[in-house]
């Protein structure tokens, strides 16, 4: 959010990241057969389903659109052909997915559906409704349940043809330790809780000299013991002070800008720092809690370590039978769409 103190790095790879996701998981929608329209270009026929140039335009809208904000339009550009290629193989992608799906008789209970819809609401922002989230992607409820039965679906596909699969050998687990040890350290963290005063770059002195007054009152309020949770709802221009009293919960170096990170991991627990100023605004920081950094050892990182091992089986598999099923299939590109041949 741009009134977070998170860096542009941090903004630009969770935008990419949330890109990447959106083709093959529920926000964005890969459909099977597009409505036929004589008028409108086929991109690729795969097995007989086609995908029309005005669903591979909605699409690579759609992701545009969820990024902006996110990302400046220089790099909205930078990115557009690449989201245009990769619609296009998720597309090919699932449709072979799905008919191996259906080949195999894989059925999602309304059941099955509905609890995984839980779920995700679970994960949603605090404050915010599926129907905002849905709106906000572009997405209507029908396409969403459609995009969660599909990916239960494969889901269950990948555990029938993986069910077989031999436990991680005691081998396999201390070798994949050794060789990953820095995954597991445990950087230090802090938890911490702020009030903003947003700032712009167009605020004369009078303004600036304004939310500074404002900011050292709010600090001497808190000093004298005043509810930081309840000053941070009514007046920090965050999102995380309306709905969570200004708490950032727990996050180590790297995650905010410096000045920020530097005040943060500074300050004593519990102490009302100094109101201190970053590209965002000026900030009064609390820290509520401080975690050391540590490293797992194999005892402690074991089960993490046997779920990346199974994990990694199953996308190996995944990705084998998708490579068959590419081979076997009959997919047909139009000029304009081919991929460049491999050399």
């Amino acid at each position: 959010m741009k009134s977070s103190p998170r860096t542009f790095k941090s903004i630009y790879n969770s935008a990419l990241t949330l890109c990447s996701i959106l083709f093959f998981s529920i926000i964005c929608i890969s459909s099977f057969v597009s409505a036929a329209d004589p008028q409108t270009a086929t991109v690729v026929t795969v097995n007989g389903n086609k995908m029309e140039k005005s669903e591979l335009d909605k699409q690579l809208n759609r992701i545009i659109n969820s990024a902006k904000g996110q990302l400046p339009p220089e790099q909205i550009e930078k990115i557009k052909e690449s989201m245009q290629k990769q619609i296009i193989e998720h597309f090919i992608t699932r449709t072979l997915l799905g008919e191996e799906c259906d080949k195999m008789k894989i059925t999602v209970s309304d059941k099955e559906l509905e609890d995984k819809l839980n779920e995700y609401k679970k994960r949603l922002p605090q404050g915010m409704t599926l129907e905002a989230a849905l709106k906000q992607g572009g997405v209507d409820m029908k396409e969403m349940n459609d995009n969660i039965r599909f990916s239960l679906q494969v889901e269950k596909m990948v555990e029938k043809k993986t069910k077989d699969q031999p436990a991680p050998t005691e081998a396999a687990i201390k070798e994949y330790f050794e060789t990953n040890k820095k995954q597991f350290d445990i950087p230090e963290q802090v938890h911490a809780r702020h009030i903003l005063i947003k700032s712009d770059a167009k605020d004369n002195e009078t303004v600036k000299n304004g939310k500074k007054t404002k900011m050292n009152s709010l600090r001497e309020q808190l000093v004298k013991d005043t509810d930081f949770a309840k000053l941070a709802k009514e007046n920090s221009d965050c999102p995380s002070g309306k709905a969570k009293g200004g708490d950032l919960g727990t996050f180590p170096r790297g995650r905010m800008v410096k000045a920020f990170e530097d005040a943060a991991f500074s300050q004593k627990i519990n102490e009302i720092g100094p109101v201190i100023e970053t590209r965002f605004g000026y900030h009064i920081i609390q820290v509520l809690e401080k975690i050391e950094g540590k490293t797992k050892n194999l005892a402690d990182a074991r089960e993490t370590i046997i779920k990346s091992i199974n994990r990694k089986s199953k996308s190996k598999t995944t990705g084998d039978l998708l490579k068959n099923l590419k081979e076997n299939a009959k997919i047909v590109y139009s000029d304009a769409y081919k991929p460049p041949v491999k050399k």
